[in-house]
């Protein structure tokens, strides 16, 4: 009876071995990303099927184009992988456009045309594009989208801001109304927005730092009123044309600044508490992370040298994201663990008392912005 069931056992292992390499890899199309190693691991015959592939959803990764952002292929630095993946297959068509703002896997751009400008929220896997409602001569530094409430809002830093722009999405048709302008007055208080801040929502409201490090807070339903500048906070720290400063929500729902040094990333004040913080771009954002290495470090746009570049797919299965290499040669292994990796390309700045790296022969990533494809 033994001998029998081990017979059978062994015929049962063979079939499962033995099943064609077409049926396979459509069962491996529905699996998630994450899901792969465990299935390359059941044999030599089912991991042959598994091509390889670099997951996205790890870290922030760093979206940045050669030039103009729509004019080039898209490409994206990993700080865990250590990589820049160029979709070669995707391509934003959106000439004279500029990067505003990031939301999970979504990208704000202001397209420029003579004296026309249209906002385009972009889903950057699928490459749906969202057109808004063309405004004439005049155009934003900052927008942030809010899918949620279907609303945009906009601002222009060419005068000190006092002003904001909202557009209202139509819920049953999908289209978009006129923009809308808050009052404008001489006489009020404006605020000189930090350059590389953006607006930030946080509980309801939207927030703009300064470069004297004061706020401005703007409510929805009170739009007439535009931006309200608020006092400096107490002990916030001190600001000048040395330093770089952020304004972000934390993953813990803190609205939270980062000050950084303009040569020496020196960071002025903060606790991580074991996250990461990936800045340097209109899009701040501050992460749990159990990549050990990157626990209690700033991440911003530069390298020290130019990583390896592999052409890819941006691929999504069971709401996961991945780099696929077009050339299945470009890497022999799948790469989905979170085992060890370097940074040396990357410029980070770990907290502590160690001491901090400087921007010395390093290479700026411009048109860049941080995006998170794990939401």
């Amino acid at each position: 009876m033994e001998n029998t069931s081990s017979a059978t056992a062994t015929q049962e292992l063979a079939g499962w071995s033995s099943l064609p390499g077409d049926l396979l890899k459509t069962i491996l199309d529905l699996l998630p990303w994450s899901s792969h190693p465990r299935f390359a691991a059941v044999c030599r015959h089912w991991r042959s099927v598994v091509a390889p592939f670099y997951p996205a959803w790890l870290t922030p990764v760093l979206l940045n184009a050669a030039a103009d952002i729509g004019s080039a292929n898209l490409r994206y630095y990993s700080p865990y992988h250590h990589k820049i993946f160029e979709e070669a297959s995707f391509n934003l068509q959106t000439p004279n456009a500029k990067i505003c703002s990031a939301s999970g896997r979504h990208l704000t751009v202001c397209q420029r045309a003579d004296q026309e400008i249209t906002v385009a929220h972009i889903d950057l896997v699928t490459g749906v594009i969202c057109d808004l409602f063309p405004l004439h001569r005049t155009h934003f530094d900052f927008v942030i989208y809010d899918g949620e409430r279907r609303r945009m809002y906009g601002v222009n830093n060419a005068f000190p801001i006092s002003q904001v722009a909202r557009a209202i999405q139509d819920a049953d048709s999908g289209g978009w109304y006129p923009w809308k302008f808050s009052e404008f007055r001489v006489d009020k208080p404006t605020l000189d927005a930090s350059p590389m801040t953006n607006l930030v929502r946080h509980r309801g409201l939207l927030y703009m730092l300064g470069v004297d490090g004061r706020l401005a807070v703007y409510d929805d339903n009170r739009h007439e009123e535009g931006l309200r500048l608020l006092d400096k906070p107490q002990g916030f720290g001190g600001f000048d044309d040395d330093f770089f400063s952020y304004l972000f929500e934390s993953d813990e729902g803190e609205l939270m600044a980062v000050l950084m040094g303009c040569c020496r990333g020196t960071p002025v004040d903060g606790g991580l508490k074991g996250r990461a913080l990936f800045t340097g771009t209109p899009a701040t954002i501050m992460v749990e992370t159990d990549v050990k290495w990157m626990r209690n470090k700033i991440f911003v746009p530069r390298l020290y040298d130019w990583p390896e570049t592999l052409h890819v797919d941006l691929v999504e299965r069971g709401g996961e994201v991945a780099f696929v290499p077009i050339s299945t040669a470009a890497s022999s292994v799948a790469q989905c663990t979170t085992g060890s990796s370097g940074t040396a390309g990357m410029w980070t700045c770990g907290l502590g008392h160690q001491e901090s790296s400087e921007f010395w022969e390093t290479i700026k990533l411009d048109y860049s912005i941080w995006v998170d494809f794990r939401n």
